[in-house]
């Protein structure tokens, strides 16, 4: 930013700019209705509003798609979609999104948001749940008389909720004003995010109402909220004083609450709405633990770190701990045995170390960095979900690669939802962006990987290592496709289904 001299010169340019910033307000009001090419702030903004304004419109700009379900992930961010089952049409119209990565209305905000905020602010509900849910966190905006705003009464950054007939129950869909009468959306299944006019938007009655984000020191984080910001669902949830079932009650959450996540233990076995799990959460804000079956989540919260020293509770309670966090049971053999960040001794860093042999849950495998200790070598790598680390297959009793335990995608992360988890062999493999050899290159495995499979399809036959075969396997890590030719397992993989959809085109 330039340095401005002091004097009447500056007055003239603070005018200048001022009538500069309202320009394209003036504008985007001219330009009437529709689709628009631009993306920016329209008018005068706060520091947050231009900062989820700007992240808003990168993903704009990179034509990032809407799919069902992205960006609900355990942090802001594009994520897979998933099928919307509610109906025949909806489920027609996400096919495609358990393997597009984007997002969709309600994770964009939160991503723009949570840039602009520095932490996870809306949390990973649904746009109703952001409405109704805000609490301390965020303001409604009311119009004349304590009704519903109108656009005038709108600032850039504002979060715009919309239904069919305007009642809040019905909450459907929400959007980011721009300003000067124009919002950016996710607002359809495979199509890029747009920029439009807002009456186009909340005509025939259906804005519900707006929600203003934090806009400087009224809404600055209180101290005492240290932890990462999570969303629990449910009602009637209880908050004890230690991670047991038998422990006094905090509090009781009444239904899906915004909650800070200081960190986590094993503690009391609990079985509840058809899961079972022993790790346990403690919230600042509320002063107690909670079950992480009642957080939103996998059983174990990769960002929450453990809890050590003074913060650990020892309080378990009768019926124990165990290994009921997602993954088989195994154990390591060793002391001093270390847990890493990544499956490797160089790039991963050390998360926690094991005194001594410790029973563990193993929910994937695969092939990394090969590493040589206590007279073995092996490139095997295991996924630990309770620590959210990765340990060498040299320390976990049995065979060099696990028997029954299936293999990690490509990235080493969550397999997406409706995707299967296998495994590729040989050297250099190709990933293409289309099912054929004559396709562009995205990657190459350069030795057997294990990846995730969202569907697979017969497309240009090819012949390579002695074998012929007309399948192809989309990988949406890689957002890519391969033979499966280098796909242990059948010509056709059990289990995986066809990428074409009866009555999808």
């Amino acid at each position: 930013m330039r340095t401005l001299r002091r004097g009447a010169g500056l007055v003239a340019l603070m005018v200048t700019a001022l009538l500069l910033a309202l320009l394209p307000t003036t504008a985007a009001q001219a330009a009437g209705t529709g689709e628009q090419n631009w993306c920016a702030v329209q008018g005068i903004a706060s520091p947050e509003a231009h900062r989820a304004i700007d992240a808003a419109c990168a993903e704009w700009r990179a034509r990032t798609v809407y799919t069902w379900g992205g960006g609900h992930g355990p942090a802001p961010g594009q994520s897979y979609g998933t099928w919307d089952l509610s109906s025949p049409s909806h489920f027609e119209e996400t096919a495609l999104d358990p393997q597009t990565r984007g997002f969709d209305c309600s994770g964009f905000a939160r991503w723009a948001w949570s840039r602009a905020a520095g932490y996870d602010i809306l949390g990973g509900g649904t746009a109703w749940d952001m409405y109704v849910n805000g609490g301390r966190k965020y303001q409604q905006v009311h119009g004349a008389g304590g009704g519903k705003p109108a656009v005038s009464d709108m600032q850039p950054g504002d979060l715009v909720y919309t239904a069919v007939g305007g009642q809040v129950k019905d909450i459907t869909h929400m959007m980011i004003y721009l300003g000067g009468g124009y919002v950016v959306e996710a607002y359809q299944s495979q199509l890029p995010i747009r920029v439009i006019d807002i009456n186009s938007r909340i005509s025939d009655n259906r804005l519900v109402g707006v929600s203003r984000m934090p806009q400087g020191s009224p809404f600055t984080e209180p101290t005492g909220y240290d932890g990462t910001l999570q969303v629990t669902w449910g009602t009637d949830v209880a908050v004890r004083q230690h991670p047991n079932r038998s422990a006094g009650q905090v509090t009781r959450l009444s239904g899906p609450d915004i909650v800070y996540a200081k960190c986590q233990q094993r503690g009391e076995r609990v079985t509840a709405e058809g899961y079972t799990n022993d790790a346990w959460t403690y919230l600042s804000n509320r002063g107690g633990w909670i079950s992480n079956i009642f957080l939103r989540g996998p059983a174990w919260l990769p960002e929450v770190p453990t809890c050590s020293g003074s913060d650990y509770d020892a309080q378990i309670g009768p019926g124990g701990g165990g290994n009921a966090t997602q993954g088989g049971a195994y154990g390591t053999w060793g002391t001093d045995v270390a847990l890493r960040s990544q499956p490797s001794t160089v790039n991963g860093t050390t998360v926690a170390r094991l005194a001594g042999p410790t029973s563990v849950a193993v929910s994937c495998q695969m092939h990394a960095q090969s590493v040589t200790s206590e007279g073995y070598t092996n490139d095997a790598w295991s996924y630990l979900p309770q620590y959210g680390a990765w340990i060498t297959n040299i320390y976990l009793k049995g065979d060099a690669w696990l028997a029954g335990v299936p293999a990690c995608d490509g990235r080493g992360t969550a397999t997406p939802v409706g995707a299967h988890a296998y495994s590729t062999w040989g050297t250099g493999v190709t990933i293409r962006s289309t099912p054929s050899a004559g396709a562009g290159v995205v990657t190459r495995l350069s030795g057997p990987t294990g990846v995730a499979v969202s569907c697979q399809k017969h497309a240009e036959s090819v012949t390579a290592e002695g074998y012929t075969n007309d399948t192809w396997s989309y990988l949406p890590e890689y957002q890519g496709w391969v033979s499966n030719i280098y796909m242990k397992g059948d010509a056709w993989l059990n289990g995986v289904r066809n990428c074409v959809i009866p009555g999808v085109s």
